[in-house]
Formats: structure tokens, C-alpha cells, sequence
């Protein structure tokens, strides 16, 4: 089997386990997303451990497993979501992943601080606390600290100037919120549906930034 169909493999593997559990989210079947939904992430990091080869004392290996462990977090996070008692321990998870991301991203840095976006991110997180806060009861302090944290990765996505880093972020938020709405204010199909589109989209994107800038560092350690 050539590198190249390695690659691919998980590629379709990924679109396949994704296609399927939109259609359990769509049946609002919770049991067969055991499988479907806990498979998205893990072959994720398989497209990024196939895709990623750090070179010896590479400046790329911090950051990749900054990331990986960030996608691990976000691996439990899912899980912890599909049971009813599992939302502070999947709230917990994706902290966890966010953080890492920025971690991640703080190494990318290339723009310098940006204030107004980070006063826009702010007025975003408050407004739309502002509306989640009636139905939060004794979730509101997990979900103001989520919610900061979340807009923060954003923030240091943008300052990377990646825009696969930055849309799979936007996406992201986007989710968050979706699902924030989905949970606390009004369950529907619909709603469960973009939350998944959008958030496998974001880690998809954020992968691929990843690799982008990987390849990039690679290219500039050989050239020198």
C-alpha cells in the first residue's frame, strides 16, 4: 500500500463515520453514535500523525503534540456529551482542548496584539451570555469561564494569520454556540446537525492549519 492511499484511508473513513452519525443525529439515535461519533476525532489525529513527519530536534514537534493533545481532549469531550449526566466532564474536555490550542497557537503567533478584535470577541461572549444566563441556572460561572476561554482561542487564531487555523476556529465558536442554544434554551434536529457540521468542519480546518504550517517550518529548516 503507497504512502499516498495510507493518507486517503482515513480521509474516507472520516467522511463515512461523519455522514453516518448526522444521519443517528437526524434519527436522534443516541446508542449507534457510541461508534459513529467518537470515531470522528481519533481519525483526525490519524490524519495528522500520516500527514506529519517531524524532522530530528524540529521546531514542528512542540506544536504538533500541543495539538494532538488538544484533539485528544476534544475525543473525550465528545464522549462525555453523549451521556445525560456528561456535561460538565465534556465542558471540562474541550477547556482542556482549547487551552492546548492556544498554546499551540501562541508558537504561530505572527500578527501582534489585535484590541479590537478582542473587544468584539468580548461584546460577542457577553451577549451571548446575556441570553443564555435565564436558562443556565447553576451552570452560569462553567459557562462564562467556556465562554471566554473559546473566544480567546480565537483571538490567538487569528494572530497566527492562518486562515485554515482561523476559519476552523470561527467554525468552532460558531458550534459552541449552537450547541450552547441547543442544550440550554431549545433542543432540535436541526440545531444538533449544524452543531456537528460546524464542529467537525472546525477540527477538519484546524488540522489542516496545523499541517500547513508544519510544511512550512520543514521547508525553511532544509533550505537553511
Amino acid at each position: 500500500m503507497t504512502q499516498k492511499l495510507k493518507i486517503h484511508i482515513p480521509k474516507i473513513l472520516l467522511l463515512i463515520a461523519f455522514t453516518a452519525d448526522l444521519f443517528f443525529v437526524y434519527q436522534n439515535q443516541t446508542a449507534p453514535r457510541f461508534f459513529t461519533k467518537t470515531l470522528l476525532v481519533p481519525l483526525l489525529i490519524l490524519i495528522c500523525l500520516l500527514e506529519t513527519k517531524p524532522l530530528s530536534h524540529s521546531k514542528t514537534q512542540p506544536f504538533n503534540y500541543l495539538f494532538l493533545t488538544g484533539l485528544m481532549f476534544s475525543f473525550f469531550g465528545d464522549f462525555f456529551l453523549l451521556f445525560s449526566w456528561g456535561f460538565l466532564p465534556g465542558l471540562g474536555s474541550f477547556l482542556l482542548a482549547h487551552f492546548f490550542y492556544i498554546f499551540c497557537f501562541t508558537k504561530l503567533t505572527v500578527r501582534k496584539h489585535l484590541p479590537i478584535l478582542a473587544a468584539g470577541l468580548l461584546v460577542y461572549v457577553t451577549v451571548l451570555i446575556f441570553y443564555l444566563f435565564p436558562y443556565l441556572k447553576e451552570m452560569k460561572i462553567p459557562v462564562i469561564i467556556y465562554g471566554v476561554v473559546i473566544a480567546a482561542m480565537l483571538y490567538f487564531a487569528v494572530r497566527t494569520t492562518n486562515k485554515n487555523l482561523i476559519l476552523g476556529a470561527v467554525l468552532f465558536v460558531i458550534s459552541d454556540s449552537v450547541l450552547a442554544i441547543n442544550l440550554f434554551v431549545k433542543k432540535t434536529t436541526v440545531l444538533s446537525m449544524i452543531v456537528m457540521m460546524t464542529y467537525i468542519s472546525a477540527q477538519w480546518f484546524l488540522v489542516k492549519g496545523l499541517l500547513s504550517n508544519s510544511k512550512k517550518m520543514k521547508f525553511t529548516e532544509t533550505i537553511h
